[in-house]
């Protein structure tokens, strides 16, 4: 296993919050802070008579304010400020509960992985900040490629999910590989074994849902959908036998813990199909938006071609997907009623198509980048991609950033805070259109075609 790192930045683990994070007080109040003097003194004492809960309160509203305003790196300089106003509010920033109410309402974040909920949030704010600036450490994971044949296209990774823990990956022959992120290490193989060929691709895995640390499910091309425990690597159970015959092509497969969505090609009528996710039942059938693309979802069967259309469900279950005409969103448990139904004159880049929380992003053949909310559809922000970028584009989205890679071989990392997104920086990584990319509020990874897959963690 190879792994590189870019440029480093001093590590103040002396201090763990670093220059501009605030830390618990270690000042002790002295008799002179009671003496008389002029009015600063006087508003010194004020300051001072004021309870910790109210001061408290007034510091979770500065740096939520702050966050909302100036981007999520300003909450903690105006922390900073607070803090030092006089002893009294300086004590605030001991209290544990104010840590943790900013780290779920500013980074997002509601487990508890390190020591104290003010360790977590200046971990997340350092993270946020190497987004920023493209600081990062970089690794090709390494697999044992035994069972998967002679033949290469099969060790080709058409599909990825990340998690905290795990970055899944699936492959041409119907195989799960799972990666975890914090060694590096190969942990689990899954095998999906059944179904007829339908061509050669038929068994490629074309979507992973994988909402927790125990479960994940995958879907192949040939409509099957398989579940795999993590910790019990081997055969998955195949959960739903797929009809292509009735069905067309299984796209793409996404969705939550309660429920799956697939995007279907090749029957009209039958875009999308719902399961339930604990039954394993279908609970809904019907949609038009790939029925333009037909002919083009059978092709994915037998050769490497361009995905016809991609889906993405929300933490609110709404689902948004595409194809290169047009993009709808619905309710999961409504999917007859399209809340938005829109169009695109330059067309939509399929592969840019993805979801975080309450927005979404798709860059439009033009270079046009936009990040709208899934519920309302209001546009958040925009940004431009030039057009020598655009082909072969792959595009994420996590909370505040949205990542580009071309097949110039370089990683975009556009900053989506304002409503005019702006390009942070850029990261040499390899020439090659990739195959697939996933990010999260800490790794990004990307595949190629000739097998490799790197993973690039920004939580260093």
């Amino acid at each position: 296993m190879s792994t590189s790192s870019s440029p480093s930045t001093p590590d103040h683990d002396a201090n763990p919050g670093g220059p501009d994070i605030p830390g618990p007080s270690t000042r002790r109040t002295s008799a002179a802070d009671f003496e008389p003097g002029p009015s600063s003194s006087r508003q010194r004492l004020m300051n001072e008579a004021l309870p910790e809960p109210v001061v408290e309160i007034l510091a979770h509203q500065v740096a939520i304010d702050a966050a909302h305003d100036n981007g999520r790196l300003s909450a903690a300089s105006a922390l900073a400020i607070i803090f030092q106003v006089c002893c009294t509010w300086r004590e605030v920033s001991r209290s544990d509960h104010l840590w943790q109410r900013l780290t779920r309402q500013i980074w997002r974040r509601t487990h508890l992985l390190r020591a104290t909920w003010h360790h977590e949030f200046i971990y997340w704010h350092r993270t946020v900040r190497n987004f920023t600036t493209g600081r990062h450490s970089f690794t090709i994971p390494h697999f044992d490629p035994s069972g998967s044949g002679d033949h290469r296209h099969t060790l080709i990774c058409r599909s990825l999910a990340l998690s905290d823990r795990h970055l899944a990956c699936g492959f041409a022959d119907g195989t799960i590989r799972l990666f975890d992120v914090d060694t590096w290490s190969h942990v689990s193989t899954f095998r999906s074994m059944h179904g007829h060929r339908f061509g050669p691709f038929s068994r490629c895995v074309s979507g992973i849902v994988m909402t927790n640390n125990s479960i994940l499910a995958f879907g192949r091309l040939d409509g099957d959908i398989y579940v795999a425990v993590l910790n019990e690597p081997g055969l998955a159970r195949r959960a739903v036998v797929g009809d292509v015959v009735n069905n067309g092509v299984l796209v793409e497969l996404a969705g939550t813990a309660r429920r799956w969505v697939g995007l279907f090609a090749g029957v009209p009528g039958r875009a999308f199909q719902i399961w339930d996710s604990q039954t394993e039942q279908v609970i809904s059938v019907g949609g038009s938006l790939t029925d333009p693309d037909a002919l083009m979802g059978w092709h994915m069967l037998t050769e490497l071609v361009e995905s016809v259309g991609r889906i993405r469900v929300s933490e609110c279950e709404l689902v948004v997907a595409c194809t290169t005409s047009r993009l709808v969103c619905f309710n999961i448990m409504n999917p007859e009623l399209l809340l938005h139904d829109v169009g695109s004159t330059s067309g939509f880049v399929v592969t840019s198509l993805d979801v975080t929380h309450e927005a979404f992003v798709v860059i439009e053949r033009n270079g046009i980048g936009t990040v709208r909310r899934t519920g309302s559809f209001a546009r958040v922000s925009r940004f431009r991609v030039r057009g020598s970028w655009v082909r072969g584009l792959l595009g994420c989205i996590c909370p505040g950033f949205v990542t580009t890679y071309s097949g110039g071989g370089v990683l975009r990392v556009w900053n989506i805070e304002q409503p005019v997104g702006m390009l942070c920086c850029t990261i040499a990584i390899r020439l090659g259109e990739g195959n697939s990319m996933v990010a999260n509020q800490r790794h990004v990874a990307i595949s190629w075609n000739d097998t490799s897959i790197h993973l690039l963690d920004f939580g260093v």
